[in-house]
Parts: structure tokens; sequence; C-alpha cells
């Protein structure tokens, strides 16, 4: 299965495309919208962490800080959508700037899971913070099947849980907070593991057809031009006893 569906990712396009448009006139460089997404992700897991502090020090409940962490990535989500919106729109897409992304959005995530992580341990829940580590391990796993499949020349964007949907699954389960947010690291945590095994079994299929094909081409080139190692032996002529 493939993440995002491709409606879905040309109705995002025609929504964002005439802002990225308006933004490349006046300059504003892709990498820009990519760092600041970054920080955006280190402010919501900033707020996930204090969550498990601050209550006790101001007027606002936990659950204010983590919908204040869900709107923050929900900002970072957009700045992801606008960096390549806008790097598509100008034509200043380059091998640097996709490198650059995709290494803060591993950033990003671990920061803000690591807040969550910090918050459920502080609050003695050690089931969820068992979860959420889950969930890091997962998204770190996702990235490496997709990174070494096409390090082996394999393109491999499959699975359940990419990132678009586990960052939506994220900001939904944290504006809701409570028993939503517990719900969505769950489906995280699992998701995103089936997601890794989606990707493992998708790059063995791949690699296995691919030496099938080397194998079959082989043996046709070797048919076609004969063995020339074995020389042709003249037939002996019978001899009369």
């Amino acid at each position: 299965m493939k993440g995002l569906s491709s409606g879905g990712r040309k109705l995002v396009a025609k929504i964002f495309n005439p802002c990225a448009v308006l933004l490349g006139r006046l300059k504003v460089s892709p990498n820009f919208f990519t760092v600041l997404g970054f920080l955006f992700s280190l402010a919501a897991g900033l707020s996930f962490a204090l969550a498990a502090e601050l209550p006790a020090l101001t007027i606002y409940s936990a659950s204010f800080f983590i919908r204040l962490g869900g709107g923050l990535i929900l900002l970072s989500g957009l700045c992801d959508i606008f960096d390549g919106a806008v790097a598509r729109a100008c034509g200043k897409e380059s091998p640097f700037g996709a490198f650059l992304d995709s290494v803060l959005d591993r950033y990003s995530e671990t920061a803000v899971l690591t807040g969550l992580i910090y918050y459920f341990a502080v609050s003695g829940d050690i089931i969820h913070t068992v979860v959420t580590v889950l969930v890091l391990g997962g998204s770190v796993f996702v990235s490496y099947t997709k990174a070494r499949a096409e390090g082996l020349g394999v393109e491999c964007r499959v699975g359940i849980m990419e990132r678009p949907e586990r960052l939506i699954l994220l900001i939904i389960g944290a504006l809701g907070a409570g028993y939503v947010l517990l719900v969505s690291l769950w489906l995280l945590a699992l998701l995103s593991h089936i997601t890794a095994i989606q990707r493992i079994l998708h790059t063995r299929k791949i690699l296995r057809q691919s030496r099938v094909r080397q194998s079959s081409s082989t043996v046709t080139v070797a048919i076609s031009k004969g063995n020339p190692g074995k020389k042709k032996v003249p037939p002996q002529k019978q001899q009369n006893n």
C-alpha cells in the first residue's frame, strides 16, 4: 500500500501552490521553511515536556500544553508542505535541499516524541512511556528501511504509515489530548512497525525479481553466443571388426 494517495497529494498541491508561487516571487528560500518547521517541532517537544512540570506552577493544565504541542506540530507540517511547494514552484529543487529536509525531519520527529516520552515518564505512566519509545523506534525504522532500499536501487514509497500519516495521527492525538492521544500513540506504535515490515518485504520482492531477470538474461546471452570454450569434435568413422 502506498501512503498518502495521489489524489490527496494533488489536492494539497492545488491548495498550497498559489501561496508557494507568491512566496517564491518574494525570494523566500525553501530552506527557510525547512528550518522553521524544525523549530516548531522543537517547540512542540518542549511543550509536551512542560506538560509534566508547569501545571503545578501555573493555572494551565497538562492538556493545555499537550494541545499547544499539537498546534505547533500542525505548523511544522504546514512548513513541511511549503518547503517542497516553493521549491517546485520556483525551480529551486536541489539535492542538498532534499537532504536537509530529510535530516531535519528525523530530528523533528525525535524532538517531538522525546518530549512525549519525558511527559509520560515524569507522570509515572510507564506503559505509555514504553509505547512512545516504540513509536520513536518505528519512525526510525520506517525511514531507515526506505534509505537502505533506495541505496540498493529500489524505490520504496510503500507502507500504510509514512511520515504524512504519522504527522496527521499525532496532530489529531495531541489536539484531542487525554485518551485520544493515548489511542493515537498505540496506533502509531503498531502501524509504523508494520510499515517497516512492508518495506522489508517489498524490497526483498523487488531484489528477487531483479536477480531472476539478470539470471534469465545471462542464460539467454550464453545460449545465443554458444559455448566458445567447447571445441567441436568431428565424428569418428565407424570401424569394421
